[in-house]
């Protein structure tokens, strides 16, 4: 999930959908990081 500053709600932006290979899906993720510009590894 991402939180913009004062939001009411969060934003999905990796998984939400599952377990999978899909798209939309992680499949058995071992950790996710963010950079200080925003980007997800």
């Amino acid at each position: 999930m991402k939180w913009v500053e004062d939001a009411t709600e969060g934003i999905v932006v990796a998984g939400g959908q599952g377990q999978g290979s899909a798209l939309t899906q992680l499949y058995g993720p071992e950790g996710l990081f963010v950079d200080t510009l925003g980007t997800l590894y």
